[in-house]
């Protein structure tokens, strides 16, 4: 049972890898096409206004695309099934450099300057399901946003290897549990 939760993990850890590469590709599309349109139309006009939205449009969808895979791929890879009724949780689960840190770490790795969004702070509840051994999975994102609310939850997944959430407790035993963190992150760059 331990192998199989080990290859489950091994899996799942393959494959969120894989699909924060789905990001990285929607951006460097976005990034050359963007680039390209700039040759064709150096001076701002309609259209080129016009095929920025469409390209914008394309990333959107392609990080929406990515996200639906990751969802896919974790519910097969759950391996940590939760009890018939839920334990009462003794102590909540915690990001083992405390939750600023990792607010802080999730806003670095938001990138909507392509959007122009500049809302304030922008709030955001983010819920996900922490396993009993600490891994991440089923994140989701609600704001007033839903574009923005797929580029936060795409930032997730590409930091949920850079720290270790630490899993609730059950009179001292990790159980799983899902965390709801509300959030506010600002995007305006110094």
């Amino acid at each position: 049972m331990k192998r199989l939760s080990a290859l489950a993990c091994i899996l799942v850890f393959a494959f969120s890898s894989a699909q924060v590469s789905e990001f990285q590709k929607a951006d460097s599309k976005y990034e050359r096409k963007v680039k390209s349109l700039y040759k064709k139309y150096p001076k701002p006009n309609d259209e080129r206004t016009k095929q920025e939205w469409l390209l914008t449009e394309e990333k959107i969808s392609a990080y929406k695309d990515a996200l639906e895979k990751i969802a896919e791929e974790e519910k097969k890879a759950i391996t940590d099934v939760p009890p018939p009724m839920a334990p009462k949780i003794t102590k909540e689960a915690e990001y083992e450099t405390g939750k600023a840190s990792f607010q802080k770490l999730l806003n670095e790795a938001v990138d909507l300057s392509f959007l122009n969004f500049a809302v304030n702070p922008y709030k955001i509840t983010l819920k996900f399901t922490l396993d009993s051994k600490g891994n991440v999975s089923n994140a989701r994102v609600k704001g007033n946003n839903e574009d923005v609310n797929a580029f936060i939850e795409a930032a997730f997944y590409r930091i949920k290897n850079k720290g270790k959430w630490k899993p609730a407790e059950s009179n001292g035993r990790p159980v799983l549990s899902v965390v709801s963190l509300p959030l506010q992150l600002n995007f305006s760059k110094p």
